[in-house]
């Protein structure tokens, strides 16, 4: 199947990296690691930059992903250190003061995901006592990540994750009742949805990147070999069976090599643009403008009242009539292609013929829309997208929130080879990655 195992990034051995991360732990802090934990990446079927408006999301979770391990401290402070070349700058370590979204300002680092989550969870504690964490706790954190960061699989999202069950583990009453793996059975959906919750808080309210929630509940409340149909108007999860899919074609993630950055502003201006757009329409949850099970019609309608609404303005809240147009109808389009592949996957759609090719054309169908309305690919995507096709793959589309990252794929595995050869000669540094749908974040 491959023509060049470099291309391909491996999950790895669980096992051999907790070993390879508790043996670095001991050499860098003098002291044994309390435990390990492990959160995924994911991989977005359909359902980009519409969770924050309450739309409909398909992702799931990778074999890939980070990997934590952490003792506790009782001054309150946080020694950081990640073993990624990238990020790697030596332990860094965040004092109490520094820990919260009223903390000084300081500049973008990767520790604020790790911190914005510790504060989250002492918030989600004074509500709920089982969750609540010491004044004095702190902790000893090292981690090692299978995904390639900034490469639109939701490094950051398993980072939070992976970091929020360590201090649940070793700060909280919930952890002391429950240790080591006994966390895993412990932990309930309604448990794994408050904390994916607390971690978007953290994302938003630390770090300042407008997530809708999507990473988060992947990375919590995954299933094997599921693919999770996440409706974000309440956030209830129903699990879809790709089997169809996978039984005859594969899923596969291209990281383009160039990395993506939600922080930096693009992303919230997007975010912005279509929120000034259901403003104008009069909705709070743009998905509340279609119906339960819209159509391309539907759509159709929306435009319409909008653009009746917004005639007489030259601006809609000081941004352009035309961009807001733009991310409008991405979202409404993403919305009704969300809905199209949850009847398709959940058998409503009993009988339908050649699955794949009506996914693959979903795929196709969201990546021009992220093209040309959301505007958030770049010209590698677009490459690989466009050679994708050519090399006879079903459909491709870019994932995640974009301005970098990754594509994905589905391809037959006959196709394999001449797709790994083609994406050779755009460029070296892209990476492949098996998606195969895989568990949810746990204590190791």
């Amino acid at each position: 199947m491959r023509t060049t195992d470099a291309v391909w990034l491996a999950p790895g051995e669980p096992q051999e990296i907790q070993s390879d991360l508790v043996t670095r732990f001991q050499e860098e802090y003098g002291r044994a690691a309390s435990g390990t934990w492990f959160a995924p990446g994911r991989a977005n079927l359909n359902g980009e930059h519409i969770d924050f408006h309450a739309g409909r999301c398909l992702p799931m979770a990778l074999a890939h992903g980070t990997y934590v391990a952490a003792a506790p401290r009782t001054d309150g402070k946080l020694r950081l250190r990640t073993l990624d070349a990238s990020l790697d700058d030596g332990v860094t370590t965040v004092r109490p003061d520094q820990i919260g979204p009223d903390a000084p300002a300081e500049p973008a680092h990767w520790s604020h995901y790790v911190s914005g989550v510790l504060w989250a969870l002492r918030e989600l504690g004074r509500s709920q006592p089982e969750f609540a964490v010491d004044a004095d706790f702190g902790a000893d954190l090292l981690v090692v990540s299978t995904l390639p960061i900034g490469g639109g699989l939701s490094s950051s999202a398993a980072l939070e994750c992976a970091s929020i069950l360590a201090f649940l583990a070793l700060g909280t009453p919930f952890g002391q009742d429950n240790p080591l793996q006994d966390l895993n059975a412990a932990l309930t959906r309604q448990n794994r949805t408050d904390l994916a919750a607390a971690c978007v808080r953290a994302e938003v309210e630390v770090v300042g990147a407008g997530t809708g929630g999507l990473d988060q509940s992947a990375a919590m409340r995954a299933r094997p070999g599921k693919v999770l149909s996440l409706d974000c108007r309440d956030f209830s999860v129903t699990p879809l069976d790709i089997g169809c899919i996978q039984r005859g074609y594969r899923l596969i993630a291209v990281d383009t090599g160039e990395a993506h950055r939600l922080a930096d502003g693009q992303f919230g201006d997007r975010r912005a643009d279509a929120e000034a757009a259901a403003r104008l329409l009069g909705f709070d949850r743009l998905r509340d403008a279609l119906p339960e099970h819209p159509r391309k019609a539907d759509v159709s309608h929306v435009l319409e009242e909008f653009d009746r609404l917004a005639e007489q303005l030259e601006a809609l809240e000081g941004r352009s009539i035309e961009a807001c147009r733009r991310r409008l109808r991405h979202a409404l389009t993403e919305m009704v292609r969300s809905e199209k592949l949850h009847h398709l996957l959940s058998g409503e759609a009993y009988g339908v013929r050649h699955i794949a090719s009506t996914v693959g054309d979903i795929l196709t169908a969201a990546h021009m829309s992220m093209r040309d309305d959301a505007e958030v690919s770049f010209d590698v995507a677009d490459l690989v997208v466009e050679t994708a096709l050519a090399q006879g793959a079903e459909g491709a589309r870019l994932i995640g929130g974009g301005f970098g990252g990754s594509v994905l794929v589905l391809i037959s595995p006959a196709a394999i080879p001449k797709l790994t050869a083609a994406l050779e000669r755009i460029s070296r540094g892209i990476r492949l990655l098996d998606v195969a749908p895989s568990a949810a974040a746990h204590a190791l």
